[in-house]
């Protein structure tokens, strides 16, 4: 592990949500860039503060898919929206569709992607996409599918991606990133597995999600955003990589998605 610590101290974390992490070695200084992201107007106001706070943080100020029905509101509109104006600010979301809970309806999430996915194409910033199905179904897949066509949108992540063939298919023809979270280090998770093996360099990026899914072999624990060195070491043997030669391109990718000043 000393090993995977030296080679990768440099890191970038993609997608993380460092308000949520609640502990105080959260801001790791060792990585190179964090990405923190805002699921609420609270939580983008909370991420906007600790970047200003840290030179290796920067955020992205959205309303998460769970959190829809918020989009319905002017003065919350307008505040991310402002927000979204900060030089710190390299994304927008993460937005997207999510059924799991039935916490929101797919109309209200529609409603609110289209909001943000015309925020980013005006501020010229990467859109974040949450997809998120309930198990054994498509729908969400399906739907995201139809609406990143709809938007015509070329710079665009698809977070903590859920293996979906059809989803990985269309997120390339538009040249979007696909980016992995712990969960692809789950020994089940053969769906995120094949898709992890076949996504171009040029196209590939890792995150935490932390603080959740937390990747083996901290799985169970609290993730945090140190954690990508994890990831990124399942991904390298995965792929038939040397840890290095992933960091770089993983890293450069993010650097360009997100237009970061490193």
């Amino acid at each position: 592990m000393i090993k995977v610590m030296l080679l990768c101290q440099f890191m970038i974390d993609s997608h993380c949500h460092i308000d949520s992490c609640k502990n105080d070695d959260a801001v790791d200084p060792s990585l190179n860039a964090m990405v923190t992201i805002g699921t609420s107007l609270e939580r983008s106001i909370n991420s906007l503060k600790i970047a200003k706070e840290h030179k290796n943080v920067w955020l992205a100020v959205g309303i998460h898919p769970n959190n829809a029905s918020d989009a319905k509101d002017k003065d919350i509109r307008q505040g991310i929206e402002q927000l979204a104006t900060n030089e710190l600010v390299v994304g927008i979301g993460e937005t997207g569709f999510d059924n799991y809970w039935d916490d929101e309806t797919f109309e209200t999430q529609i409603e609110a992607f289209r909001w943000q996915a015309e925020l980013a194409k005006k501020l010229d910033k990467a859109l974040i996409l949450h997809i998120r199905d309930k198990q054994g179904k498509e729908d969400a897949s399906l739907l995201a599918m139809q609406m990143i066509k709809e938007s015509g949108l070329s710079r665009g992540i698809l977070h903590c991606f859920n293996g979906h063939k059809g989803l990985l298919e269309l997120g390339l023809e538009q040249n979007w990133m696909i980016s992995f979270a712990g969960n692809v280090t789950y020994k089940k998770a053969t769906e995120l597995h094949e898709a992890a093996k076949i996504v171009p360099k040029t196209n590939l990026m890792v995150e935490t999600d932390s603080p959740y899914l937390a990747p083996v072999p901290k799985r169970g624990k609290r993730n945090t955003p140190g954690y990508v060195r994890h990831t990124a070491a399942f991904l390298a043997k995965l792929r038939g990589e040397s840890l290095e030669e992933l960091e770089s391109y993983t890293d450069a990718n993010a650097i360009k998605i997100y237009k970061l000043p490193i």
